[in-house]
């Protein structure tokens, strides 16, 4: 067995307890509402900014409950998140203007009211650069890079 310095042990166990969140690269989001998107209604939609790691484990998992506890959560996570709110017509197109601390975040996540369960899912923009959401009739579609 090869010896190592005492520093170097030192060193590797103060940096495995220092994991932190990284930050997300997202720079542009665009919304598409399709003609008859969210069964030809409005559709709200919230693109949520998360910028601790509290606010992010005590966000809801889908559209209807975020919804629903929207101003509870608001208020009681203050600064640990900001939200861009917007109303899509179907056949819109809406760059989502991004709020000044957006490069602090380490979370972004979409809530939407759809009337469809197969669009009320939460989605997760963090991993994206540039992001498009896609409002079709029945659905939400994802794409990014």
């Amino acid at each position: 067995m090869r010896a190592y310095p005492i520093s170097l042990f030192v060193l590797l166990s103060t940096l495995v307890g220092c994991s932190t969140p990284s930050k997300t690269a997202i720079d542009s989001i665009q919304v598409v509402a399709e003609s008859g998107a969210n069964q030809n209604t409005t559709t709200a939609l919230d693109i949520v900014f998360v910028y601790d790691a509290t606010s992010a484990g005590l966000l809801p998992k889908a559209g209807p409950d975020w919804f629903d506890k929207k101003a509870a959560l608001i208020n009681g996570l203050a600064a640990g998140i900001e939200v861009v709110s917007l109303q899509v017509a179907p056949e819109m197109i809406v760059n989502v203007p991004l709020p000044k601390r957006h490069n602090d975040a380490f979370g972004v996540y979409s809530f939407s009211n759809y009337i469809a369960a197969a669009g009320q899912a939460r989605g997760n923009l963090t991993a994206y650069k540039t992001m498009t959401i896609r409002l079709t009739p029945d659905n939400i579609v994802y794409s990014g890079r």
